[in-house]
């Protein structure tokens, strides 16, 4: 469902997908708003992200953060990269336990170059675990590692819920 709303354009995960892929094409650097906790807390739901797409020489590399369409729905996800296999390429979220898969580089459509925090009135807390987790972006391969051995996971849920109780008792 296409809505234009304050110079935002809105777009079901389908068309976003679709869109996406479009413009990535044309080696544009796409932004949108992420959507799920699949990455969290590296990347938040209601964070904005910035796509660029992959230059044909260049190949994702194992830690990287990929834009891809899911064969079976055809939603945008993004995920990141934790293992390579010939010119296949495994992805996984880093907040959930099973693996996307083994898809081609024709599936990924872009990396994520940049997250920029949003949320109205963050915690001092939480923003600073936020940025902390920005600055652990810088080793993404250790990261994959974790990720891909499931031992990222608990800790990525363990994070959540701790940034999830300091906004209910402050509001409390």
């Amino acid at each position: 469902m296409l809505k234009l709303e304050s110079n935002n354009l809105f777009l079901s995960s389908n068309e976003i997908g679709s869109f996406l892929t479009k413009i990535c094409e044309k080696g544009i650097p796409f932004k949108f708003t992420a959507k799920g906790t699949s990455m969290s807390p590296f990347i938040c739901d209601g964070d904005s992200l910035i796509i660029e797409p992959f230059i044909k020489d260049i190949n994702p590399e194992i830690g990287d953060v990929v834009a891809f369409i899911s064969p079976e729905d055809g939603h945008l996800i993004i995920h990141r990269v934790i293992k390579k296999q010939d010119r296949q390429y495994l992805l996984k979220g880093d907040n959930v336990y099973s693996c996307d898969g083994y898809c081609g580089k024709n599936n990924l459509h872009g990396y994520v170059k940049e997250v920029i925090i949003m949320g109205k009135d963050l915690l001092v807390l939480t923003l600073f675990i936020r940025r902390f987790f920005q600055f652990l972006s810088n080793f993404k391969k250790i990261i994959a590692f974790f990720s891909r051995y499931k031992l990222l996971t608990p800790c990525c849920r363990l994070i959540n819920r701790l940034m999830r109780q300091a906004d209910i008792n402050r509001v409390i």
